[in-house]
Parts: C-alpha cells; sequence; structure tokens
C-alpha cells in the first residue's frame, strides 16, 4: 500500500507540474482527481481521509499564497493572478496521501521530518521550475521554501495523526 501510495503521488506531481506547464489543466486535473478520490476509497476511515485532505490543502494553499503575494514565486496557468492556482491546490492534496501512508515513518521523528521538508520543498519547486511551471522570482525563495517546508512537514504529519483515514 505504501509503495503504491509513494508511486501514485509521484505521477501526480509529474501529472500536474506538465499539466501547468503544458496548458493542459482539464486532463492534469482529473487525473489527481481519479487519485485523491482512489485514496479516500482505500482508507478504512474514509472520513478522516477526506478532511485531512481538506486541512492539508487548505494550510498548503495558504502557505503557496503567501509566496505568490510576495513575489517570491510565480505560477503557470493561473487564471486569477492573484491566487494561488488550482493545481497547486491540489498537489497539497496529493502530499496529504502521503503523510498516514508512504510518508508514515517521518512520525516519529521530528528531527528527520524537518530535514524531509528543508530539501525535500525545496527541491520541488526547484523541479517544476525546471519543467516551467513555477518561477523562483527572488534569491531568497529557495530559503523561503526550505524555511516554510520545514515548519510544515512536522505540522502537517502531527495533523496527520489525527485525521488517520488509515488507522486499524
Amino acid at each position: 500500500m505504501k509503495l503504491i501510495n509513494f508511486v501514485l503521488f509521484q505521477f501526480g506531481w509529474f501529472v500536474s507540474v506538465w499539466g501547468a506547464a503544458q496548458q493542459k489543466l482539464p486532463l492534469s486535473m482529473t487525473v489527481v482527481a481519479l487519485i485523491l478520490l482512489v485514496h479516500i476509497m482505500q482508507a478504512s476511515q474514509k472520513k478522516e481521509a477526506t478532511i485531512l485532505l481538506f486541512i492539508i490543502m487548505l494550510l498548503g494553499s495558504i502557505f503557496d499564497q503567501l509566496l505568490l503575494i510576495t513575489n517570491l514565486v510565480t505560477y503557470e496557468n493561473q487564471f486569477i493572478d492573484y491566487l494561488v492556482p488550482i493545481w497547486i491546490v491540489a498537489m497539497w492534496g496529493l502530499f496529504a496521501t502521503t503523510l498516514n501512508l508512504s510518508l508514515s515513518w517521518l512520525k516519529s521523528n521530528r528531527v528527520l521530518a524537518v530535514l524531509f521538508g528543508f530539501i525535500g520543498g525545496p527541491a520541488a519547486y526547484f523541479a517544476a521550475e525546471q519543467l516551467n511551471a513555477v518561477q523562483l522570482t527572488n534569491p531568497f525563495s529557495i530559503y523561503a521554501l526550505a524555511l516554510g517546508w520545514a515548519i510544515l512537514t512536522p505540522v502537517c504529519l502531527y495533523i496527520a495523526q489525527k485525521w488517520n483515514g488509515f488507522r486499524t
């Protein structure tokens, strides 16, 4: 289950970034919606899994909105220039699917969770920039991403403990 979750997350991440960069959002968001639906359907407690998705999507969107309004990051395929695009919101949903499955091993070690976020968060944005979906607009962008993800990763994992739809 954890391996499938990891593969679906990676696939969904790539499809989201590709869809934004190539102006194929309807297709990419349909794929991501199906991944999120499969995730919820696999959960033993569907309500908790769904609530977790929405909490993390909201929390992550607030973070990305702050990056956008401070002009640290710009996004491709924004329908409204001053709002974070739907594909970023969807990617936070994808991230939420990993918290109680493929990233659950980070719950027991906060230091590793902080380091994972500190390195992994900026790496994902950098990769998305290479695929022309995101632009880091400022030399401080990478530092803001590292700090934000170093904080958000353990916070998200903590929230995931309460809303664990995969608890047996």
